[in-house]
């Protein structure tokens, strides 16, 4: 059975709602304040510097994305 979405030349079509792609600023701020809670936390808790786990965050979206590619495949 073909995923969601069928199939695209190919490769799986990934299959998205009307207007996924969008985020009101509301969204946008509630989200940016959970994220850096989080790193705070986790910063504080494992007495690391904000900058590192900054750095993590950055590079596991980048990961992430290509994931959600098709770039790189799931661990």
């Amino acid at each position: 059975m073909p995923p969601i979405g069928g199939y695209y030349k190919g490769v799986a079509k990934p299959h998205f709602a009307k207007n996924t792609m969008e985020i009101t600023r509301e969204q946008l701020t509630e989200l940016r304040e959970v994220i850096e809670d989080a790193v705070e936390y986790f910063a504080d808790k494992h007495m690391v510097s904000g900058e590192l786990v900054w750095t993590c965050v950055e590079s596991l979206g980048t990961a992430k994305l290509a994931e959600l590619r098709g770039e790189l495949a799931a661990v």
